[in-house]
């Protein structure tokens, strides 16, 4: 399926921990989404449309529907498959390809919180199992260029909306913040109710009463901390703003930096070499 729907906003208690799931092993994922007898039917569409009802019957996905999440999905589904068909990839390359971005997608939308680097390095995991001759742990289905021409696709296409994703597909965390006065009782139910049936005699009698010292400093009390609230909530919305920007420039540094540091030929030849010597 599409994968888990987002649950409404959540509120978090002051013991709330969030803590980020371990990704699945990385491990073969050949015919496991598209398997043999479902790649002809892929093939032999001709339009986008044929593609998606082809993809509707194989995977008993969702489309059409109101919520725009399905879309989107139908759409990764779809550029993911044309993007095998550009690079010529036979049924196991097209079958492996698609099992390892449907993978990727299900473990960004695991959490809400942020794990592009480690999504990232599943990614790059799950690319080598399928291009390096080990059994029973990896096969030999892509060489050095077509993981070049791989990685570059997935890095240029979905992670670089990696956020755009994480939003749409993950629950809302709320955080509601309660303020507690030290020293002040709270007023009881019962003072509460006889306080609301007095104040419509009041208003009819039109009786105007001096506060007490004590009420006027409460009074005053509780205005100085909203205003200092006020103005500390202003910065911080601020300074969160400011995170925000230059996270979103640290995260595009990462990625070329996670690009060029593991997924160039050399690196491929190297890694294969590696592995089959162990093996």
């Amino acid at each position: 399926g599409p994968g888990p729907r987002p649950s409404p906003p959540q509120a978090l208690g002051s013991r709330t921990k969030l803590r980020k799931p371990t990704l699945p092993k990385a491990k073969i994922c050949l015919w496991e989404d598209l398997p043999f007898w479902a790649m002809d039917t892929i093939q032999q569409a001709q339009t986008t449309e044929e593609l998606k009802e082809a993809l509707v019957m194989v995977l008993c996905v969702r489309m059409g529907t109101v919520d725009p999440r399905d879309a989107i999905v139908m759409d990764l589904y779809v550029y993911t498959l044309q993007f095998a068909k550009e690079q010529r990839f036979n049924k196991e390359q097209t079958s492996a390809f698609f099992s390892i971005v449907r993978r990727v997608h299900d473990a960004c939308i695991e959490t809400s919180l942020g794990n592009l680097e480690e999504v990232f390095q599943y990614f790059m995991k799950l690319v080598f199992c399928h291009s390096t001759r080990r059994p029973p742990f990896s096969i030999d289905l892509f060489n050095a260029e077509e993981v070049q021409n791989i990685t570059d696709y997935v890095t240029n296409t979905y992670f670089r909306h990696y956020k755009l994703y994480k939003f749409t597909f993950t629950p809302q965390i709320r955080m509601d913040l309660c303020l507690s006065y030290i020293g002040m009782s709270a007023p009881s139910p019962v003072e509460e109710e006889e306080g609301e049936a007095e104040e419509p005699k009041l208003l009819e009698e039109e009786v105007e009463e001096e506060a007490s010292p004590a009420q006027t400093h409460v009074a005053e009390l509780k205005q100085y901390v909203t205003a200092q609230l006020t103005e500390q909530v202003s910065k911080l919305r601020a300074q969160i703003e400011e995170k925000l920007h230059l996270s979103e420039e640290e995260m595009n540094r990462k990625l070329a930096g996670l690009e060029r540091g593991g997924t160039s030929k050399k690196d491929v030849k190297a890694r294969a070499k590696k592995k089959i010597g162990r093996a």
